[in-house]
């Protein structure tokens, strides 16, 4: 065993899911943006934890508003995860450039995205601040699976792929 850096450690963490946090801001108007710092942190009641910069849009929505969906980008979605990650809500409407198809939440007023394998509506429980980012821990209050299952997008440390599991 060698000491490294942590940059050279955290690399070795790939491939990893690619959450997309979808978020609306004071007037309504819906944002989205790509994350990997997600988790489940609670089971009873269930809560879901994600780490978003404090630069960011989304985390400006979500402090305005106390709620977003945590939606895991499905197969064929790379390009969505590519646009919104390198776009600000802030300057553009990512929902109206993509061409984002939605179906209506059941428990909050944030947009559920087509095409993806989970949603899981949330509202905000605590803002815990982390350097530069902020954990924003939410309850969940609804969950949401398509009709037919689809294959998870996972980020492989920039470039995206379906990873299939080794059958034993």
């Amino acid at each position: 065993m060698r000491q490294v850096p942590v940059s050279e450690a955290t690399k070795r963490k790939y491939p990893e899911w690619i959450v997309l946090v979808v978020s609306r801001d004071e007037k309504g108007k819906p944002d989205v943006m790509p994350a990997g710092w997600c988790m489940i942190c609670s089971g009873t009641p269930p809560m879901m934890a994600v780490a978003v910069g404090k630069t960011r849009y989304t985390h400006r929505c979500i402090e305005q508003t106390g709620e977003f969906v945590l939606a895991w980008a499905g197969e064929g979605q790379s390009e969505l995860v590519a646009y919104t990650g390198s776009h600000s809500g802030a300057e553009v409407d990512k929902f109206e450039a993509m061409n984002i198809a939605t179906s209506p939440p059941v428990a909050t007023n944030v947009p559920l995205i087509e095409g993806c394998v989970a949603h899981l509506e949330c509202t905000l429980h605590q803002q815990v601040e982390a350097g530069d980012h902020s954990i924003f821990v939410g309850e969940v209050v609804a969950a949401h699976v398509p009709d037919e299952p689809i294959r998870k997008l996972d980020n492989f440390a920039g470039d995206f792929a379906v990873a299939e599991p080794v059958k034993s």
